[in-house]
């Protein structure tokens, strides 16, 4: 039993090795594919959000009454996280049918100045005051009144 159970782990060693190196080599063509812009966005996403859990798991969040990590909330932000992503979508289509390529790109530097904001209240919920974020925030909406 023991000989047949290493020998069907060998065997499937070797195949979870080839399916994680195509998984990560999926995401690095999927990446690399991104524009700057685009990258920018799901980096500053995926920091609010990974802040946003971290100051709920320390009871420190306003987006519940008890400060606590709420499957609502969480799951609410991952929504309009997605929505957001629709709108970059639908910016990308309607740019190219009216062929004013920087639709898409307005509406993702309005997102990435929207996440920062919310960057910036979860640092403050740790005491952390982070004046590049200040400054890119600050930039973002020069570029915004533009």
């Amino acid at each position: 039993m023991k000989e047949r159970l290493t020998e069907a782990m060998s065997a499937v060693r070797p195949n979870i090795v080839r399916l994680t190196g195509a998984a990560f080599g999926m995401l690095a063509a999927w990446w690399t594919g991104l524009s700057a812009i685009a990258q920018a966005l799901l980096i500053v996403q995926g920091a609010d959000v990974l802040t946003g859990l971290l100051c709920a798991l320390c009871g420190r969040s306003r987006k519940t009454q008890s400060g606590r990590v709420s499957s609502g909330a969480l799951t609410m932000g991952v929504i309009k996280k997605g929505l957001e992503w629709l709108v970059v979508a639908i910016g990308v289509y309607v740019g190219e049918a009216l062929e004013m390529q920087g639709i898409a790109g307005a509406a993702m530097t309005y997102m990435i100045a929207t996440e920062l904001v919310s960057l910036m209240e979860n640092l403050a919920l740790f005491g952390l005051d982070v004046p590049v974020l200040k400054k890119l925030l600050d930039i973002a909406q020069e570029r915004d009144a533009m």
